[in-house]
């Protein structure tokens, strides 16, 4: 009797540290948005021909911006112009629209090309799969109709649609409708990290606040019905 419980004393803290290890590797594990990292999406080469120049602000038209983007994860850069446009030179709030000009290069040249951003996106990246999503978010600093009002959306990068001379080129990306929750969570939290409090754009700090409410709403979504 006595050798049987000095066997089970000696057998008993091995195993109660097994289960302690088992139970402070299940605390340590991270949350599954932090699995991922807000990456650069202009770092990438661009082609030695000179792109066309920037649309310029006039009475219809205000805010260009352009920006370089690794769309496909080639490393080799795709041009994206945003601009808002005046309909009927209108300043109206219902008047206004953003309006787009994509180029890639192709042939020696650059060529336009469609896909279904509707603004710059975000990559951010799983550290443990390499998995890339492009996350498009609103942004009211370059305008707070126009580009303020578009809806978050997730993709994964796709493959370009080019086979029929002729035919404008596509870039399809592939829409993620599950565990969009996480995404948004993620990039709001990154890009609170980015930039403090008190140095935000309201454009910034709306688009935070819209990131956080869509993964709310994205959660509530996914959850399992529950029975009355």
């Amino acid at each position: 009797m006595k050798h049987a419980m000095m066997k089970r004393a000696a057998v008993l803290p091995p195993l109660l540290l097994l289960l302690a290890g088992i139970a402070s590797s299940a605390q340590a594990a991270p949350a599954p948005e932090q699995d991922l990292v807000l990456t650069d999406a202009t770092l990438c080469k661009k082609p030695g021909v000179a792109p066309p120049p920037l649309v310029k602000d006039n009475a219809d038209r205000y805010n260009a911006r352009r920006r370089f983007i690794d769309l496909d994860g080639s490393g080799t850069c795709v041009l994206m112009d945003f601009w808002v446009e005046r309909l009927s030179g209108s300043d109206a709030a219902g008047m206004r629209t953003l309006e787009h000009r994509f180029l890639h290069f192709a042939g020696g040249k650059w060529v336009p090309f469609e896909t279904s951003l509707e603004l710059f996106p975000f990559l951010l990246r799983s550290a443990s799969t390499g998995q890339t999503y492009l996350v498009v978010a609103p942004d009211e600093d370059i305008d707070d109709i126009a580009a303020g009002g578009i809806q978050p959306a997730v993709y994964t990068r796709g493959k370009w649609e080019t086979a029929e001379r002729g035919m404008l080129h596509t870039y399809s990306l592939q829409p993620v409708t599950e565990g969009n929750g996480r995404i948004y969570r993620a990039l709001a939290a990154r890009l609170a990290q980015r930039t403090a409090p008190d140095k935000q754009t309201p454009g910034e700090r709306q688009r935070i606040s819209v990131l956080q409410f869509e993964a709310a709403e994205a959660d509530k979504r996914s959850a399992p019905a529950t029975r009355p």
